[in-house]
């Protein structure tokens, strides 16, 4: 008959106690959270050191010190982003307009953070010429791919429409006179302009009244998928507390 040792007894409460907590590991919360972005001034700014500062940056911040969890944040293009979200490869995205599409890979935590709105710019004789949805029909408009606007114009397969990667190609396109028309968000085409308008670049008389909502969105693949009620309860705080407006308010042209 085998005869157990104390020793192997040990040995095998040793191994199973390791299997369990290993386990508990891999299925609890992450030890980090990582946020993929781009550029996107004022709330994604890229410092000449690679890294990133803006009022997204401040949020994530802000919720990192909440959660005492680290955020790291890393840079893609904005689809390759949302690719990443879709995978898991990603906790996180920042900035985010709520789209059907998008709802199927990312959960849009509560409360929305921050409202836009859309608009078209051109330089000023163009721009007195665009005074309703239907003149954009005569012009070639540009965007950036994989961004949501509004409705009629992100489903419209009529219009002449260049999308380019980022927010800050497309401004230099149309600065350069390579594109005639662009559209973009207020908060961060204002913000850019602000800084730098060689073209004298003006919103269209033509404005939607749709506004842009953006959220915090986390994969639903992720594996930080556990610390979701505790992410969108810090950031329930941040916006009822006043300090994410206090945040927002040093990223406002003209203050």
């Amino acid at each position: 008959m085998f005869k157990w040792s104390w020793l192997s007894v040990v040995l095998i409460w040793a191994s199973l106690a390791q299997e369990a907590q290993g386990s508990q590991e891999g299925e609890g919360e992450p030890a980090s959270l990582t946020v993929a972005t781009d550029v996107w001034p004022p709330f994604r700014i890229l410092r000449a050191d690679g890294r990133f500062e803006g009022l997204d940056v401040d949020i994530l911040a802000a919720l990192a010190r909440h959660l005492d969890i680290p955020i790291k944040v890393e840079r893609f293009p904005w689809g390759r982003a949302l690719q990443r979200m879709q995978t898991g490869q990603v906790d996180l995205m920042i900035g985010l307009a709520k789209t059907p599409e998008r709802t199927a890979f990312i959960d849009y935590l509560q409360p929305a953070y921050y409202q836009c709105r859309p608009a078209f710019y051109a330089e000023s004789l163009l721009a007195a010429q665009i005074r309703r949805y239907g003149d954009l029909a005569h012009h070639e408009v540009g965007y950036v791919l994989k961004s949501s606007y509004f409705s009629p114009f992100d489903e419209d397969k009529s219009l002449n429409k260049h999308g380019v990667p980022t927010e800050e190609q497309l401004l230099g396109m149309v600065s350069r006179g390579h594109l005639p028309l662009m559209i973009g968000t207020d908060c961060q085409v204002d913000y850019a302009l602000s800084l730098a308008n060689p073209a004298g670049l003006i919103k269209t008389r033509y404005r939607p009244d749709k506004p842009v909502t953006l959220y915090l969105g986390m994969s639903k693949h992720s594996k930080a998928q556990p610390l979701k009620e505790r992410i969108q309860a810090a950031l329930a705080e941040l916006v009822a507390s006043g300090e994410l407006a206090q945040l927002a308010s040093h990223y406002k042209p003209g203050e």
